[in-house]
């Protein structure tokens, strides 16, 4: 559902611009923050479904898909049980578990989850950036105008070492556009670059989730402009 959402904003999500808009843009320039702007659109998502679908929790008092996510999520809600409702009412119990930080906490813990698979995915990375982008040049400036330069995009920030860590384990120590083995191991000719996936210029953030490992070779003639990648990843045993 993230991932399509990602690609297709406009079908599945109305309130993109309330994630992103205004005030809120000023987050995609923070600089490589643990939690993501990923993270916060995820959470958001999570918890536009939970009370989108508030109705079906009536129907099935306790067996809602939320309370199966609290359970397996070790979640202690006994104190918030439907019997505590004269009518039981789907909104009303929604918003008794929100006043408990329950919503919130669980839409956090989903979030973590749902960036350690998605991340792997640098097709969603990507997508999510294009996505943004406009946000990032459009709106961020007026709010973070010390972020940009005078070109109008975000000032590049140094990578920090974790961030460096984090991506090239996912990408297995190979240039994600020609598979160049870059740990070192069998060469010492090829540089590791740590590309942004959409480019400063094009609305790219300092930000984990718009970096991939390149080779030198490859970062060179990608140029400024490009936003390329690739959705290569390893298997696991042949089919």
């Amino acid at each position: 559902m993230v991932d399509g959402v990602t690609r297709h904003p406009d079908r599945y999500l109305r309130n993109i611009e309330d994630i992103f808009g205004d005030m809120s843009s000023a987050a995609l320039a923070q600089r490589y923050s643990k939690w993501t702007c990923f993270h916060a659109f995820v959470e958001e998502l999570i918890s536009s479904v939970i009370f989108e679908d508030a109705e079906i929790a009536e129907r099935s008092p306790g067996e809602y898909w939320v309370d199966y996510l609290l359970q397996s999520n070790s979640f202690d809600y006994s104190s918030i049980t439907p019997s505590k409702f004269g009518r039981f009412d789907g909104y009303e119990y929604l918003d008794a578990l929100q006043q408990e930080d329950l919503i919130t906490e669980l839409c956090e813990t989903i979030s973590k989850q749902v960036f350690y698979v998605l991340f792997s995915n640098r097709g969603t990375m990507s997508a999510f950036g294009h996505m943004v982008r406009s946000y990032v040049l459009e709106t961020a400036p007026s709010f973070v105008p010390e972020a940009f330069n005078d070109a109008g995009h975000l000032i590049r920030a140094s990578i920090p070492k974790w961030a460096e860590n984090a991506v090239f384990h996912r990408d297995k120590g190979r240039c994600v556009l020609c598979q160049t083995d870059l740990t070192k191991l069998f060469s010492q000719q090829s540089q590791i670059h740590y590309d942004h996936i959409i480019p400063l210029a094009h609305g790219g953030m300092n930000c984990i989730t718009n970096l991939q490992l390149t080779c030198s070779s490859c970062n060179l003639s990608k140029g400024a402009r490009s936003a390329a990648t690739s959705r290569e990843y390893e298997v696991w045993y042949d089919y």
